[in-house]
C-alpha cells in the first residue's frame, strides 16, 4: 500500500501561521518546496507568513548589523531563507536574521550531502515579533534555541511599539541574562555591539 504524500496549504494569508503533525523525513521532503516559510519542532511542521512591514523591519536591521560589524570581518550577517538547526533534529528554524562567525558549519541532507542552506553555529539570532508569531518565538522557540552551543544572544523585537528583549549567554553553564528595552532612547546592549532603539525603530511608524 503507497502512504499517503503529507500535504500542506498552497498559500497562508499575511500574519497567519498554522501547525502540522509530521515526522522528520516529511518535513525534509517538503521543505524546498512551499512557497511560504515552513519549520519544523519536536514532531510538528510550524507555516507562516509575513507581512510587508516584516520584511521591511528584516531589511533594516540587516542593514545595521552590517555596519555594527564594519570592524569585525569574521562575522556575517545572514537573511531569513537561512534555516538554524537544533541539534538531534528537533527543531529547523528560519530566524529573521541571523550573525555567524567565521565560516558556517552546515548541516547534512538525509542523503548525507551538505546542505549550505542549513547552518549549526550562529552566534546570534533575531526574531520580529508579529500577532501570529509572538507565542512561538517567545516560548517553545526560545527553549530550543538555547540548546544551540555556538548562540551567544538571541534578540526579541516588537512591530507596533519600541520593545526590544535580549537573552544573553553568561559564563555559568546554561544561565542566560535577559534585558529589556522599551524606549526609543534606549541603546540596546548586546557583549560590545550597541544599537539604538531610534535606529532599529527609524521608520517604524507606530499605530498605523
Amino acid at each position: 500500500m503507497e502512504a499517503v504524500r503529507l500535504k500542506l496549504p498552497e498559500m497562508l494569508e499575511e500574519d497567519e501561521l498554522l501547525v502540522l503533525p509530521a515526522t522528520w523525513e516529511e518535513y525534509l521532503d517538503l521543505v524546498d518546496k512551499t512557497p511560504y516559510t515552513i519549520q519544523y519542532l519536536d514532531g510538528e511542521i510550524i507555516m507562516s507568513q509575513a507581512t510587508d512591514t516584516h520584511e521591511e523591519m528584516v531589511a533594516d536591521l540587516i542593514w545595521l548589523f552590517k555596519n555594527a560589524f564594519l570592524k569585525e570581518p569574521l562575522l556575517r550577517v545572514l537573511g531569513s531563507n537561512v534555516k538554524i538547526v537544533v541539534p538531534g533534529q528537533t527543531g529547523d528554524f528560519n530566524a529573521d536574521v541571523s550573525v555567524v562567525r567565521g565560516p558556517s558549519d552546515y548541516a547534512l541532507t538525509p542523503n548525507g550531502n551538505v546542505s549550505k542552506m542549513r547552518i549549526k553555529n550562529p552566534e546570534i539570532v533575531i526574531e520580529i515579533l508579529s500577532k501570529s508569531t509572538r507565542k512561538f518565538d517567545l516560548s517553545d522557540k526560545l527553549v530550543y534555541y538555547k540548546r544551540i552551543p555556538s548562540l551567544q544572544h538571541i534578540l526579541f523585537v516588537e512591530q507596533n511599539m519600541p520593545a526590544v528583549s535580549v537573552y544573553s549567554r553568561t559564563d555559568t553553564p546554561d544561565e542566560w541574562l535577559n534585558r529589556d528595552y522599551q524606549t526609543l532612547k534606549s541603546v540596546v546592549q548586546m557583549g560590545a555591539i550597541e544599537l539604538p532603539m531610534e535606529a532599529i525603530y527609524r521608520k517604524t511608524v507606530f499605530g498605523s
